[in-house]
C-alpha cells in the first residue's frame, strides 16, 4: 500500500487551522465586477507607492489608511448603493470627500503633507458615510468589513500572535539585515518614544492596508471565485515586499496565502489586522534592541 504524501497530510492540518473554504457561488459575480475591484485596487496601489507622502510615522500612516482603506472602503458602498438604488446620497458624499483628498494630492502636493489635520477630518467623516451606508444596505460583511465569525477567529489569532511574536523576536535577533532595517524609521532607533509613535502609526497604516487586501479584494473577488482571490490578494502583497531584506519579501507570498484563506473562512480582514501588527511590533522592538 503506497505511502501517505505530505500534501494529503498538511491540507487536512491546514484545513483544521485556518478553516474550510467557502464553495463558489452558485451565482458568480460579473466581469464586471471583477473589473471594478481590480480597477480601484490599482489606484489603491498607485496612490499607496506613488503618491505617498514623507511625515512624521503618525501622519504618513494615516495617509497611506486614507488611501488602502478609506478609498475602497468608500468606493465599495458607492457601489452597491447604486446598484441596490438606496442609500446613494450618503454613499456618495463619502467617496466624493476622499476622491477630494486623493485629488489634492495630485494638483497640491504640499497641501497633504502640511494640512494632515484637514484631510485627516474629511477623510475620517468620509470612511463613517462609507461605513453608515454600507451598513444600511446589510452588506458590511460581504466585503469582509465586520467582526464575521469572530468565534473561529479569535482563539487562532491570539495563538498566532503567541506563536508569531517570540518567533520574529528570534528571526531578527539572529538575522542581521533584518536587525538592520527594523525599526525603519531613523529616530526610533534610538527613542523609546519615537518608537511607541512609529508602532502607532503601523498600526493605523495596517488597518488600510489590510481592509484593501484581506476585505476589498480578497472578498469582493471571492464573490467571483474563492481560489482566484486568494492568490490576486497574495501576489501583489508580495510583490510590495520586495524592497524588504530577502527572508521577508519570500515569507511574504507564502503568509499572504495563508491570511487569505483564513480571512476568507473567517469573513473578516480584523484577525490579519491584528496579527501583522503585532508582528511588525515585535520585529521593530527586536531591532530596537538589538
Amino acid at each position: 500500500m503506497g505511502g501517505v504524501s505530505l500534501t494529503d497530510r498538511a491540507l487536512p492540518l491546514l484545513t483544521k487551522l485556518l478553516g474550510a473554504l467557502p464553495g463558489a457561488s452558485p451565482r458568480p459575480a460579473s466581469a464586471g465586477f471583477v473589473g471594478f475591484v481590480g480597477l480601484v485596487s490599482f489606484f489603491a496601489f498607485f496612490f499607496g507607492e506613488e503618491q505617498g507622502i514623507r511625515a512624521e510615522p503618525l501622519v504618513y500612516g494615516a495617509w497611506r489608511a486614507v488611501v488602502h482603506g478609506a478609498f475602497p472602503l468608500t468606493a465599495a458602498a458607492l457601489y452597491e448603493a447604486i446598484v441596490a438604488r438606496r442609500e446613494r446620497l450618503v454613499a456618495g458624499l463619502g467617496a466624493a470627500l476622499i476622491a477630494a483628498c486623493l485629488l489634492a494630492r495630485l494638483l497640491d502636493p504640499p497641501l497633504i503633507r502640511e494640512n494632515p489635520t484637514s484631510w485627516g477630518a474629511a477623510a475620517l467623516v468620509g470612511v463613517a458615510l462609507g461605513a453608515f451606508a454600507l451598513r444600511r444596505l446589510g452588506l458590511v460583511s460581504a466585503w469582509g468589513l465586520g467582526l464575521g465569525d469572530w468565534r473561529f477567529w479569535a482563539p487562532r489569532a491570539g495563538a498566532a500572535i503567541a506563536l508569531i511574536v517570540p518567533s520574529a523576536v528570534a528571526l531578527v535577533a539572529n538575522t542581521p539585515s533584518l536587525a538592520e532595517f527594523y525599526p525603519t524609521h531613523k529616530a526610533a532607533r534610538g527613542s523609546v518614544a519615537a518608537l511607541a509613535e512609529q508602532m502607532l502609526g503601523i498600526g493605523v497604516d495596517f488597518l488600510g492596508w489590510e481592509l484593501l487586501f484581506r476585505g476589498f479584494m480578497l472578498h469582493g473577488l471571492a464573490r467571483r471565485d474563492p481560489v482566484l482571490a486568494i492568490w490576486a490578494q497574495a501576489i501583489p502583497f508580495a510583490l510590495l515586499h520586495f524592497d524588504r531584506p530577502q527572508v521577508e519579501s519570500v515569507l511574504s507570498l507564502f503568509g499572504g496565502l495563508l491570511a487569505g484563506w483564513f480571512c476568507l473562512r473567517a469573513r473578516s480582514f480584523w484577525p490579519l489586522f491584528l496579527i501583522h501588527w503585532a508582528q511588525m511590533i515585535a520585529v521593530a522592538s527586536a531591532g530596537f534592541v538589538w
